[in-house]
């Protein structure tokens, strides 16, 4: 397998998890679609497609204010989780990411910081058998702040030991190559350049 070239030098890689491990994006949309049906609503795939990178509750907050007034967010958050992991058995590793993380494995440190919930990311690495590859998993849960603050890059590269601008971030999300930036870290966009 032929490893990204030109790759800038790191110590340690950066795992973004929904669209970059995990090719997860159909199953948070039928997520949502059964959260917000347990409400009445309903959210167009276009729509959501052009916001894919969002944190949850910031998803369907502004669903609530341009199309479904009177969604209850917190309900639908809480809803569309259950419905993510329970459906993350779908799933499947993104293969020349995951072929990336396997080439690296036990070489240089290796986390994944996500926008999901705890609940969510564990339940999909898990799905796919990939878990054990990374250590941290920083999620929304435990950093507090979604991307395109860098937070969970900085929290991830410090639970590491390495000095953030040693830390490779890979991302298929503005928001999360925003993150990357903000945090000083060199990344590469999984949707531009493929592994």
């Amino acid at each position: 397998m032929a490893v990204l070239d030109d790759l800038p030098p790191f110590k340690a890689l950066i795992f973004d998890c929904d669209g970059t491990l995990v090719l997860s994006a159909g199953l948070h949309f039928a997520a949502f679609s059964q959260a917000l049906a347990r409400q009445g609503a309903a959210m167009d795939a276009g729509w959501y497609a052009a916001r894919t990178g969002l944190a949850r509750r910031d998803l369907l907050t502004e669903l609530r204010d341009s199309a479904c007034r009177g969604l209850d967010v917190p309900r639908a958050v809480r809803d569309s989780i259950a419905a993510t992991a329970g459906l993350a058995a779908t799933c499947r590793a993104n293969p020349p990411v995951l072929a990336l993380a396997r080439h690296w494995f036990g070489r240089v440190p290796m986390a994944v910081a996500s926008n999901a919930e705890a609940e969510v990311v564990q339940a999909m690495l898990g799905a796919c058998g990939i878990a054990a590859l990374f250590d941290p998993v920083i999620s929304l849960t435990e950093a507090g702040v979604a991307k395109p603050d860098p937070a969970m890059f900085l929290m991830a590269a410090a639970q590491m030991g390495v000095p953030h601008s040693d830390c490779l971030v890979l991302e298929d999300s503005d928001q999360g190559l925003q993150a990357a930036a903000a945090a000083g870290m060199p990344a590469v966009d999984v949707r531009v350049e493929k592994p």
